[in-house]
């Protein structure tokens, strides 16, 4: 197979953490390498220094969205790591009582970032349904690097195996089943996400601030001055008392921060 020279894999290095805050260190060589090498080839380039060359210095924003897909890694399932829906929904009235635009404007508003294929917004817009009021209506921004992903997201359909961590109930109240044995979200949940392409490394400010913001299992991948930045960022757009939801294999040790510790992986404005 063709290698990656320690200059290529170095700027590709730097490619990878200037666009995606992410830190892929020589363990992952040889994984890069082999999507490197997958998309020179589909391209018709005959050397990963080729590729690399082309692709750290295109404007070609379908190139760079491919590379996106290729390289960044879609973890995820339905009601993972569940302590933290769990307390969303036994802490639902003390979440209204809280944060007072919920109840005045008659809407909350959460934010899945990164919502890789669908499962963690799905998984919110279920345990809200439960939980919450009639009257207070769902607002679910799930937003992703990948296009690829994102796609299967928007679609939402799901085998068997992937609904495995989702009760017969939710199956049933929340979820139709085609014929091909697929299990499609039905149209009440998929009415309260907006699914959006997104850098989560990129300057952004929302005129509306949210109320929930899950960011979970993304961090593990950068280092601390890129998951500093990114918590302060993402701090500046929850309202008051909102809350910040991080992975249990993550840590707000060493980072300069303002939220307030609730629970583990729990943060509140």
């Amino acid at each position: 197979m063709d290698g990656l020279s320690v200059n290529d894999y170095k700027k590709i290095q730097g490619y990878i953490y200037d666009k995606l805050g992410i830190d892929v260190d020589e363990k992952k060589k040889e994984t890069v390498t082999t999507k490197i090498v997958k998309l020179m080839r589909r391209h018709g380039m005959k050397t990963p220094d080729e590729y690399i060359n082309y692709v750290t210095r295109t404007s070609d924003s379908e190139m760079m969205q491919e590379f996106f897909n290729e390289i960044t890694t879609n973890t995820t399932e339905f009601f993972r790591e569940v302590a933290h829906f769990d307390y969303i929904r036994s802490s639902i009235n003390k979440i209204i009582d809280e944060i007072p635009r919920i109840k005045k404007d008659g809407e909350i508003r959460l934010w899945s970032a990164p919502c890789s294929s669908g499962e963690e917004p799905v998984t919110l817009a279920v345990v809200l349904k439960e939980c919450l009021p009639h009257w207070i209506n769902i607002k679910i921004l799930a937003t992703d690097i990948s296009e690829k992903i994102l796609y299967k997201a928007v679609k939402g359909v799901y085998t068997e195996n992937e609904c495995r961590g989702i009760s017969n109930q939710y199956l049933l109240k929340y979820f139709d089943k085609n014929k091909n044995g697929f299990y499609e979200v039905n149209s009440d949940i998929k009415k309260v996400i907006t699914y959006r392409l997104f850098n989560l490394m990129d300057d952004f400010n929302f005129a509306k601030g949210f109320d929930i913001i899950f960011c979970r299992n993304l961090m593990i991948y950068q280092n601390n001055e890129v998951q500093e930045k990114l918590v302060n960022k993402l701090y500046n757009q929850l309202v008051a008392n909102g809350l910040f939801f991080i992975g249990h294999s993550e840590s707000m040790l060493n980072k300069k921060h303002k939220f307030k510790y609730v629970q583990t992986a729990v943060y509140k404005k």
